[in-house]
């Protein structure tokens, strides 16, 4: 059976409809919900727009619900000391009973960095920071006192206690990566989330393959290793052609959010699509690679359906992560308003057509 969770950027910075659509997740059967780990504006948002720090609310929420899962999509590495950060999600996990799961990734926006007066450091160096701060707070959640020297971060004698209520389940994205990631996660993940949700289909194939290889490669059985996928989700009263109906919301977006969303165009095939398996094209217009490549469900509930069934069930991935509105539109206000009613018929109309819990 498939789960569903909810992702949340909680932009507007609203408390009590962050807590409230907590709740509504909860009492919907969404398994899980995961919270944007992002310091400013993304896809357009403008840097000033009001985000929640997760893991400042997620003690809150869990005291608002009582069975789903809380967590980040993703928190990157270097914004937080690691034995800061333990101290912080081993908190939450207490006040929650056991419903803290943490997704930690590289990280790869410039700006998410420099606004914070961070540089942005190559790929590689990320990853190894990302690996150290996980091997760091895995060590502090299980052991009495951490020593670690690493190219980051060197500790003596650290502790962290209270302890997580049990082993905290961490989940690493793979965007692009199939040499090191693949192997790190294998290694080191609880579940990988494919990312990003423009990854076109082939793509996602691909990374599933590449990260079973490398658990083959140790000894991990893949069926070990859970999967999750997001996906934008917009609903219409009437059935659409989806691939109109993308074309207006990238036409209908914001000037700032268009304008963003070039940048973001011109980085990925510049810098990431160089990672990119061979049949997978590597240059098009921005409007070419929304269309074609971001997994963004429109239309009717079951039109919302189809592409989950195929792009999440019929490939075995265990969770489907509903984004109302996806990353074009999902901090206009308007749809930070309308994100309950989103949540709202996923659940009873869409859920249902796809055997989710």
């Amino acid at each position: 059976m498939t789960d569903f969770s909810l992702y949340l950027s909680t932009a507007g910075g609203d408390w009590g409809q962050t807590r409230s659509l907590a709740q509504a997740a909860d009492q919907l059967g969404y398994r899980a919900l995961w919270l944007m780990d992002n310091t400013a504006g993304w896809a357009g948002a403008p840097h000033e727009t009001p985000l929640f720090d997760p893991w400042s609310a997620i003690p809150a929420l869990a005291e608002a619900t009582e069975q789903i899962a809380l967590g980040t999509l993703a928190t990157p590495p270097g914004r937080r000391h690691p034995s800061i950060l333990a101290r912080q999600i081993a908190t939450a996990d207490q006040i929650s009973a056991g419903r803290v799961e943490l997704t930690m990734g590289a990280g790869d926006e410039p700006q998410m960095y420099e606004l914070m007066g961070q540089p942005l450091l190559p790929p590689g160096r990320r990853i190894t920071q990302m690996v150290e701060e996980l091997s760091i707070m895995r060590s502090l959640w299980t052991n009495d006192r951490t020593d670690f020297d690493g190219a980051f971060y060197r500790l003596e004698g650290a502790i962290c206690e209270p302890k997580p209520t049990r082993e905290l389940p961490v989940w690493i994205p793979l965007a692009w990566g199939n040499r090191r990631m693949p192997r790190v996660i294998a290694e080191l993940a609880d579940g990988i989330s494919v990312a990003p949700h423009l990854a076109p289909t082939s793509m996602v194939k691909v990374q599933l393959e590449n990260v079973a290889a490398a658990c083959r490669l140790i000894g991990r059985d893949p069926a070990t290793l859970r999967t999750n996928r997001l996906a934008g989700v917009t609903f219409t009263d009437v059935e659409v052609d989806p691939v109109e109906a993308k074309r207006h919301l990238l036409a209908s977006a914001h000037p700032r959010t268009r304008e963003v969303m070039d940048e973001a165009g011109q980085y990925w095939r510049d810098i990431l699509h160089r990672q990119w398996p061979e049949h997978i094209p590597a240059a098009y217009e921005f409007e070419d690679f929304y269309e074609t490549s971001e997994f963004h469900c429109v239309g009717t509930a079951a039109q919302v359906a189809d592409p989950l069934r195929a792009g999440v069930v019929d490939l075995g991935i265990d969770e489907g992560v509903v984004w109302p509105h996806g990353m074009l539109r999902s901090w206009e206000p308007a749809n930070v308003a309308a994100q309950a009613e989103v949540i709202e018929r996923f659940a009873a109309e869409v859920m249902p057509l796809l055997g989710g819990s």
